[in-house]
């Protein structure tokens, strides 16, 4: 039978710089591929609809864009009940899912690796109906990405995400929680908290625990308790830039 790919593309992404690779992109997948088809994404929530409206008539989906990208098209084949498998090329600003799994952020590298490797299964989450392919999150710098402006993400890349997130600190409003995790219960005031699957979070590497998994079944959770006092905060701060993780002022744990 003829072998079939979906090539998602949003020119959007970064510079734009995909755009450019089309045709480059087609001839490489067209070494795996019979018939490769190409779509432009138009606005958020497009490759979603498209993932989970086309995905049965495809052996294979590649997406290019960013993690926002990479997440709508996994949200919308799981959607979709179908199991094809999925290549990311990413060029995104900050490229988490990508760093994690040693995907390239070169294009044609990237593409070398879906063309000539073989697929492997990573741990997505769910929550309230939505998928998620490596965070969940919530507090203090979880509309940083969003936020910041494309043009920003595109001239400075990462710093722009810092200067947004530092601007974001004057507006920390404390946020009551309960978890309960393995018969225990913690309940607290937190400025920010997470599930992942990922040994990188906007940029970060060194907020995660230790010894990541992509398949284990299990999620990695990070907690930030609300400081009382610029003493904390910097105490939370210092913690995070050295992966020493501090248990008066952050849980972590699976």
């Amino acid at each position: 039978m003829a072998k079939r790919v979906l090539l998602i593309v949003n020119p959007k992404s970064g510079d734009g710089i995909a755009v450019r690779w089309v045709a480059d992109m087609v001839s490489m997948l067209s070494k795996k591929y019979d018939f490769v088809t190409v779509y432009f994404s138009k606005k958020q929530g497009d490759i979603l609809n498209i993932a989970s409206g086309y995905s049965g008539e495809y052996e294979a989906m590649v997406v290019v864009g960013g993690d926002g990208s990479l997440n709508e098209a996994i949200g919308g084949i799981l959607l979709s009940g179908t199991d094809i498998d999925l290549g990311y090329v990413p060029t995104g600003t900050v490229n988490d899912f990508a760093t994690s799994h040693g995907i390239p952020k070169n294009i044609k590298m990237a593409l070398e690796k879906i063309a000539d490797g073989e697929p492997k299964k990573c741990d997505v989450g769910s929550l309230n109906g939505r998928f998620f392919s490596y965070v969940a999150a919530f507090g203090a710098f979880t509309d940083v990405a969003y936020s910041t402006s494309q043009n920003a993400k595109n001239m400075f890349g990462f710093l722009a995400y810092l200067a947004k997130g530092f601007d974001t600190l004057k507006k920390i409003r404390p946020i009551k929680a309960v978890f309960e995790i393995n018969g225990e219960t913690i309940e607290d005031e937190f400025i920010y908290g997470m599930v992942t699957n990922s040994r990188s979070v906007g940029g970060f590497r060194n907020m995660i625990g230790k010894n990541v998994v992509f398949d284990d079944g299990e999620f990695e959770v990070t907690l930030i308790r609300t400081p009382k006092n610029p003493l904390a905060l910097q105490e939370i701060i210092g913690a995070l830039l050295s992966s020493q993780i501090n248990t008066k002022h952050i849980y972590s744990f699976k």
